[in-house]
C-alpha cells in the first residue's frame, strides 16, 4: 500500500460512512482525538500549564497556514467565520463617499449580508451582479458589470449548490486592472484543490471557514490579507491579547492601542482556543505530510472515475463541466431529491440536498469501492 493510502487508511478507520458530503462539514482525522484530548486534560487540570504555551498556540497554527499556502505568517489571521473576516473588512475599509462594494447573485450568504449591513451603516452601494444565465462569471463579464466606483469584489472560488469553480486568475485581473479589492471565499475549495502563487497573487483577502476541506473544527476561519488590504482595511475591535504588550504578564496593564505585526491585528479574542486548535492542528498535519498538490490529484481521480460511471440516464449533471471543482451537482429526472437523500442514508451513503439537487463532495478519504456503492445507491 502507498503512503497516501496507508495514511488514508490509518486516520480515518474510524469513518464507517461512505461520506460523500465534506462540502457540508470535513471529518478530522483520528489524531485529533488523541490532540483533543491531551488539550482538554489541559482543561481538566490546568496546574502547571505555562502562560506561553497556550498562548503559542495560534502562532504555530498561523505558520502551518501560512505554509500550506506558500505566504508569510504575518499575513494570516484567526478568526471565526467567513461572515466575520467578511464583517472585518466591511467595517474597517477606509470608504470614500458614494464607493461601491459588489458580490454575485446567489453566492453564499455569508459573501452577500456583511455587504448589505455596510451598506446601511456606511455611505456606500452594495450591488449583487447577475449572471444573466451565464454558467460561469468570466473577466469579461465582470468588467461589463462592475461599475466604475467599484472599490470591493467578493466571490465564492467553488460555490456551495453547483461546485461551480472561478477563474480567480481572469477575475482577478480585472480587479488589479481596476485597484478593486478582490476577496474570495475558498471554504468550499483549499483542502481539497490547491491555490497556486499565480491566483494568489491577484487575492487580496482569502477567506476560509476551516470545518470543511481543511478537516477542522466548526467555529475556526483563517484568513490571507495581503499588505495592501493590511494598508487599507482597519481593525475596528479591540481585545488585550492583540496587543503587543501582552506576551509579557509583567507589561499586561502598559495600555496601547498598537497592534501586533500585520494581519494579526484582526485575530479574535482567545485566538488560542485551546481545543479547537488541537483539532485543527490535526488536519493541517495531514494535510503538510499528503501536500495539497497529491490531495487535489486524487480527488480529481476519484470525481472523474464517477462522471464516467453514474446513471446518466437518471440524473443529470448541473455543474459545469469545464473548470470543475470537488463539488458535483446532480438533479434527479424522476426522484424526489429528499427521498433519494433518504433512501442513500439507508445505504449508508452521505450526501447532501442544496437547492434541489443532489451535491456530492469527493476528499481525500474516499476510494473506489465507495463510488461503486454511491452509484449502486443512485441507481435504485
Amino acid at each position: 500500500m502507498d503512503f497516501f493510502n496507508e495514511k488514508i487508511r490509518k486516520e480515518y478507520h474510524h469513518l464507517d460512512t461512505c461520506y460523500f458530503n465534506t462540502a457540508y462539514f470535513g471529518p478530522s482525522p483520528y489524531r485529533a482525538k488523541q490532540k483533543v484530548s491531551k488539550a482538554l486534560q489541559n482543561e481538566l487540570d490546568p496546574s502547571f500549564n505555562a502562560y506561553q504555551n497556550w498562548f503559542g498556540v495560534s502562532e504555530r497554527m498561523r505558520i502551518q497556514i501560512a505554509e500550506i499556502l506558500e505566504v508569510s505568517p504575518n499575513n494570516i489571521t484567526h478568526s471565526t467565520s467567513t461572515s466575520d473576516i467578511n464583517n472585518i473588512i466591511a467595517n474597517g475599509y477606509k470608504y470614500e463617499s458614494g464607493d461601491v462594494i459588489s458580490a454575485i447573485n446567489e453566492d453564499y450568504p455569508s459573501n452577500v449580508l456583511p455587504w448589505m449591513l455596510a451598506e446601511k451603516n456606511y455611505d456606500v452601494t452594495f450591488q449583487l451582479l447577475q449572471l444573466d444565465g451565464q454558467i460561469k462569471p468570466t473577466g469579461k463579464w465582470l468588467r461589463e458589470k462592475l461599475s466604475p466606483k467599484t472599490k470591493i469584489f467578493c466571490c465564492s472560488h467553488v460555490t456551495f449548490d453547483t461546485g461551480k469553480r472561478m477563474d480567480l486568475i481572469d477575475l482577478g485581473k480585472v480587479c488589479r486592472e481596476r485597484d478593486i479589492l478582490f476577496i474570495v471565499d475558498t471554504t468550499q475549495a483549499l483542502g481539497g484543490i490547491k491555490i497556486t502563487q499565480e491566483e494568489l497573487s491577484y487575492i487580496d483577502v482569502l477567506s476560509c471557514s476551516s470545518y470543511k476541506w481543511m478537516l477542522g473544527p466548526y467555529g475556526h476561519a483563517f484568513a490571507y490579507f495581503s499588505d495592501k488590504a493590511i494598508e487599507l482595511v482597519g481593525h475596528k475591535t479591540a481585545n488585550w491579547i492583540l496587543s503587543p504588550n501582552s506576551k509579557s504578564l509583567n507589561s499586561l496593564l502598559d495600555y496601547t492601542i498598537e497592534t501586533i505585526q500585520g494581519a494579526r491585528k484582526y485575530d479574535r479574542g482567545q485566538s488560542a482556543n485551546m481545543l479547537a486548535m488541537a483539532c485543527f492542528e490535526a488536519g493541517l498535519e495531514l494535510m503538510k505530510e499528503l501536500t495539497l498538490e497529491k490531495i487535489e490529484k486524487h480527488n480529481a481521480g476519484i470525481r472523474d472515475y464517477f462522471l464516467e460511471n453514474f446513471p446518466k440516464n437518471k440524473y443529470k449533471l448541473i455543474s459545469p463541466s469545464d473548470y470543475m471543482s470537488n463539488i458535483i451537482c446532480l438533479k434527479s429526472q424522476g426522484i424526489d431529491p429528499l427521498e433519494l437523500e433518504r433512501e442513500l442514508k439507508f445505504s449508508n451513503v452521505d450526501v447532501s440536498v442544496r437547492q434541489g439537487n443532489v451535491r456530492l463532495s469527493f476528499h481525500l478519504f474516499n476510494d473506489t469501492d465507495q463510488v461503486n456503492k454511491l452509484i449502486q445507491s443512485l441507481n435504485f
